[in-house]
């Protein structure tokens, strides 16, 4: 049997790698290592498993695929039970690195079986990056003579391999169709159509972002209005449309939205009180610029930009907020308060969208009965 058809119709066995009783652990700055490439491990595996569930989702009318990538998915969570022992003895950091590609990958329009080729060749990435962080883990483990957590990574490693082999045999049966085969416009079109359209996650992209950008700016607004304060500000544009566009990129968690935009105040007030620039024009309503003006605006959006990575609060969006103070537009504690209201309702708002974006189900949860054993298991894999 080859790969495919060993990937696409078999679930793997129960049972995680042995642990055996670990020995003494190494000195604390060993300790960190390791908890460093876990927590790379865990984050990529999280990523993975998501991306796994989303294109089980879209791609549902072509069986093979949905039902394929829906069990890599399940390796993905066993992989995540299995580390759960050596996070509690080791530790795991919070890495960002797999989310942050992961944002770059799979969006804008996936029709037809071009769509179908470059969402594969995407997940192919991210099971590259576990594959590398599991071999990492092997190595590391073997030279501390860490045999529970070497068996761990060493089975993990091989699901990466093996996931990466079907990735690869499905791309090798689709393309020529892609390339070689004249595509039926409308057959294509049928071919990427959602069997549920009225489930949020499964609206495509070019229909989701334009709506919820929109969306979310006139709730803040409405807000605004109810409250009879102006709480639409130009800064809030483009958080509203990284929220729509990229829902899963970290920094459009409420957290960095929040306080990033906090921090662009900060920075911008804390600029235009460096530079002595309280007085200078106000470059939007009096029409000039002054060279207060622009190295305050400088030191503002680097300060934003300092505070974002040291919070771990990263928000493009926030610069925006910044030069709104150093240009002079935002000068008052009243004019502050309005950028922070309404920053937290579309953190709120914003929040709300984008885990009704992210919330996944696979076609064969669906399908398969509540108590079987299947459907335990993607349960699992889509809940985490």
């Amino acid at each position: 049997m080859n790969d495919a058809a060993r990937v696409t119709t078999e679930i793997t066995d129960l049972n995680r790698p042995g642990i055996d009783e670990p020995g003494a652990l190494p000195p604390a700055s060993v300790v960190g290592q390791v908890a460093h490439y876990l927590g790379l491990a865990r984050a990529v595996e999280v990523e993975l498993r998501d991306a796994l569930i989303l294109v089980s989702e879209r791609h549902e009318r072509n069986y093979e695929v949905s039902r394929g990538t829906a069990t890599l998915a399940i390796w993905s969570t066993d992989h995540l039970g299995w580390l759960e022992p050596h996070i509690a003895r080791y530790g795991a950091t919070q890495e960002e690195g797999p989310a942050l590609l992961r944002s770059a990958l799979l969006g804008g329009a996936r029709g037809g079986v071009v769509g179908e080729l470059a969402d594969i060749a995407d997940l192919a990435v991210l099971v590259e990056q576990a594959s590398m962080a599991w071999t990492i883990l092997v190595q590391g483990a073997k030279e501390l003579h860490d045999k529970p957590l070497s068996e761990v990574a060493t089975q993990a490693r091989d699901h990466s391999r093996r996931q990466l082999s079907w990735l690869r045999t499905q791309i090798e049966h689709e393309a020529p169709d892609a390339i070689a085969v004249a595509h039926d416009a409308e057959g294509q079109a049928r071919m990427s159509l959602p069997k549920r359209p009225a489930d949020l996650a499964a609206i495509p992209d070019p229909v989701w972002g334009p709506i919820v950008a929109g969306g979310l700016l006139l709730g803040v607004g409405a807000v605004g209005l109810l409250v009879g304060k102006p709480w639409l500000l130009p800064s809030l544009g483009p958080t509203a449309v990284l929220l729509a566009v990229s829902p899963a990129h970290p920094t459009a968690r409420p957290w960095n939205i929040f306080v990033g935009h906090l921090g662009g105040l900060l920075a911008g007030f804390a600029a235009v009180f460096i530079l002595g620039a309280q007085a200078a024009p106000v470059v939007l309503t009096d029409g000039e610029l002054v060279a207060a003006r622009v190295v305050a605006a400088a030191i503002a959006v680097a300060l934003t930009v300092l505070l974002g990575d040291v919070l771990r609060a990263s928000h493009p969006p926030a610069a925006a907020t910044a030069l709104l103070v150093a240009l002079g537009s935002i000068a008052t504690l009243e004019k502050a308060l309005w950028v922070v209201a309404g920053a937290a309702v579309i953190a709120i708002l914003g929040e709300g969208v984008r885990l009704a974006r992210l919330d996944r189900r696979v076609p064969a949860e669906r399908r398969a009965p509540a108590d079987s054993l299947i459907a335990t298991r993607l349960r699992r894999a889509i809940r985490g």
